[in-house]
């Protein structure tokens, strides 16, 4: 199945609303990802981007998880998508 493809800013959307949906186990903290950029096609990974986070102590596996959710629907475009 193919993956719609998206702009840096509705990716970076979508991978706040996917931090909000995940459980956070009681961990407090606010967790801000930044616009994602071109992936390095030599490190072979399963989409087109990356993305740095700011993530409090804690809650790396569940910035993880977003990420994978998110990853597996959505493509970084060359920011003329919809």
């Amino acid at each position: 199945m193919a993956r719609m493809v998206k702009t840096a800013e509705q990716i970076r959307d979508e991978l706040n609303h996917a931090a909000l949906r995940l459980p956070l186990d009681g961990e407090g903290g606010k967790i801000e990802f930044m616009l994602p950029t071109p992936a390095d096609p030599e490190q072979g990974g399963d989409h087109n981007w990356d993305v740095a986070v700011y993530c409090p102590e804690g809650l790396d596996e569940l910035c993880r998880r977003a990420v994978m959710q998110v990853a597996a629907r959505y493509d970084l475009g060359d920011g003329d998508t919809t």
